[in-house]
């Protein structure tokens, strides 16, 4: 197992102090993100062991309730695999397999795959919404929206191409001042408000004859289409998003579990 430095995931506690309703939730997802860097920056390779929890306690001061969490959103995630009486080890997984349940913005997912990613923005501009952009957004007349069409290249090569559609009143300032080869998210997040959740559909197409061609893509290349309607923390619709992603490169997980 490589030696590695880690910066500690919260401050060590008095033994007599509890965390707070949400903090161990978030402190779970946050070594999660850590033990997922940690895997693809350290090379370890399927069937691997991973630290044990105590190791993780005394690394980054935290429960064991906080470190069995981390593990569990691992393993729902395909990531890890448990084996009784041994730890838990480095399960083996396509390039990039992400569950659905997980929100976050291609920028962060791409980045958080290791890959080298030059982000092109294609198109930006202010336009009238069509009536089931208007209807999802739930816009009055009069209301405009920011149509941003993007392209993900690694190695040259195109891995998501997207369309996003949402609300002009949410910027303030001029869309040509704005960088938009960054995170949608966190532009959202900086201008107060921070995307929480969304609902996805996901289909399997191809891309027009016309779009191929601009992409620099054979027309028979498969894409996954990641639509979603992304909501504020209010759960007001905010942002509607077409997310193109290269079949050969891309899988989505659902988590099925049967009730009784």
């Amino acid at each position: 197992m490589p030696d590695e430095t880690t910066t500690p995931m919260a401050e060590k506690r008095h033994t007599s102090t509890r965390p707070e309703p949400g903090e161990s939730q978030s402190l779970a997802h946050a070594l999660r993100d850590e033990l997922e860097r940690m895997i693809l920056e350290t090379g370890l390779r399927p069937g691997d062991r991973l630290p044990s929890e105590n190791e993780l306690i005394a690394r980054h001061k935290v429960g064991r309730t906080t470190v069995r969490e981390a593990f569990r959103l691992l393993e729902q995630e395909g990531f890890v695999q448990s084996r009784q009486g041994l730890g838990r080890f480095v399960r083996a997984r396509p390039t990039v397999q992400r569950p659905l349940t997980r929100l976050e913005g291609v920028t962060d997912m791409l980045a958080s795959r290791g890959f080298q990613v030059t982000n092109t923005v294609l198109s930006v501009k202010l336009d009238e919404p069509a009536a089931t952009e208007r209807a999802a957004l739930g816009l009055s007349p009069g209301h405009t929206v920011i149509r941003l069409e993007r392209l993900r290249t690694h190695d040259d090569d195109a891995v998501v191409y997207s369309i996003d559609v949402f609300n002009r009143a949410i910027f303030d300032q001029p869309i040509s001042e704005i960088d938009w080869t960054g995170s949608l998210f966190t532009l959202f997040e900086e201008a107060g408000h921070p995307i929480s959740a969304a609902v996805a559909t996901v289909s399997a197409v191809h891309l027009g004859a016309e779009q191929s061609e601009r992409l620099g893509m054979p027309s028979d290349t498969a894409w996954l289409l990641l639509a979603q309607e992304h909501n504020d923390s209010d759960g007001k619709p905010i942002l509607l998003s077409q997310d193109y992603h290269r079949g050969s490169d891309f899988s989505f997980q659902v988590h099925r579990q049967r009730k009784d």
